[in-house]
């Protein structure tokens, strides 16, 4: 997914035109909340529900403004532990309640990339939320693998548990698309793909289950 510079526009554009009436909008309904408890319960519930709505569309206002933010600067990388990231996003993901785990062998957890932190923890907090939430009450195994094949690579795995057995069965997928653009998750799952694709990775699904998604990003050199 690239942008031209119309398109970089464009979703400057929409983010500045939203923000300011959605912040207005916001600022009342937070007033009428504030005043709300001698309300009926129907006109509680109804402010309750806009309040949300609203929250929902900063959400995406802002979410347009980080994938332009993407188009439109160079991301500062340093080197980082790529698997000790993906712990800690999913050990986070596990403390709201989702059931997931991480693993990964002892021989390939220092594994390095060069990346920016605060994008792919954005990228793996988004991409771990769609499988859980498509996988609803089942568990999800997050796993870590080092593949040194031609362009070596660290790649993670976010399946039901045990549905992968090393990163050479998992790059062969590699063609298999992920669909970014399923509902219900914003704009989080594109912004997570460009986030993966500017730091030269891929992302691809495994076959057999939607609620699958497979992550390579290279190693450093």
């Amino acid at each position: 997914m690239t942008f031209d510079d119309d398109c970089r526009r464009l979703m400057g554009l929409l983010a500045h035109e939203m923000r300011s009436p959605g912040a207005v909008v916001a600022g009342y309904l937070r007033m009428l909340k504030s005043s709300a408890s001698g309300m009926p319960p129907r006109e509680q519930k109804m402010i309750d529900e806009a309040n949300r709505s609203c929250g929902r569309l900063m959400h995406i206002v802002q979410e347009l403004s980080d994938l332009g933010e993407l188009e439109n600067q160079e991301l500062k990388r340093a080197p980082l532990s790529i698997f000790t990231l993906c712990s800690e996003v999913v050990q986070s993901a596990s403390d709201e309640g989702a059931d997931v785990v991480f693993l990964c062998d002892d021989a390939d957890r220092n594994a390095m990339i060069d990346g920016h932190e605060v994008r792919l923890k954005q990228a793996m907090s988004s991409l771990i939320a769609s499988i859980v939430r498509e996988r609803g009450s089942a568990p999800v195994e997050a796993r870590g693998f080092v593949s040194r094949m031609a362009a070596p690579s660290a790649v993670i795995t976010l399946t039901e548990p045990g549905g992968v057995a090393s990163a050479d069965d998992v790059l062969k997928h590699q063609a298999t698309p992920f669909d970014r653009w399923r509902g219900g998750m914003g704009l989080s799952l594109p912004i997570a793909h460009r986030i993966v694709q500017v730091h030269q990775g891929s992302l691809w699904a495994l076959p057999g289950s939607r609620a699958t998604c497979a992550v390579a990003l290279p190693l450093a050199t």
